[in-house]
């Protein structure tokens, strides 16, 4: 017997490809991005909504590693073995890391509620 208040259509599964994401920025990240990659290749089949979810996540965990490792290389080459270069690393990855972190809960809350992430349509 469905409650009374119960929603009755099903989810589109849009949350399973950010809960991925934020597992491989969070706790498991090589498995986690596999996972993801296997997720993006197999988008044809997937309704628009997840299709589009999954395609920001991997976008952003793709965009995320880059701006980090070239950021980080831009210093090490400027800077070499240095102190300075070492606060700037710190300062710089805690700063993106915690940006894609909240992109990734704002993302959530637009998988939960059925809506299309925020992200240039044009990748999607």
């Amino acid at each position: 017997m469905p409650y009374s208040q119960s929603r009755m259509t099903t989810g589109s599964g849009a949350v399973v490809p950010i809960i991925w994401y934020l597992l491989n920025l969070l706790i498991l990240p090589i498995i986690s991005f596999i996972v993801l990659l296997a997720q993006f290749f197999r988008a044809g089949d997937m309704p628009e909504i997840r299709r589009a979810h999954t395609r920001a996540a991997t976008f952003m965990s793709v965009i995320g590693a880059v701006l980090i490792g070239s950021g980080l290389a831009l210093a090490w080459f400027m800077s070499g073995n240095t102190g300075g270069f070492w606060t700037f690393a710190l300062v710089w990855a805690i700063v993106l890391h915690t940006s894609f972190v909240l992109w990734g809960i704002i993302a959530m809350a637009q998988a939960m509620s059925d809506r299309m992430p925020y992200f240039p349509k044009r990748w999607l």
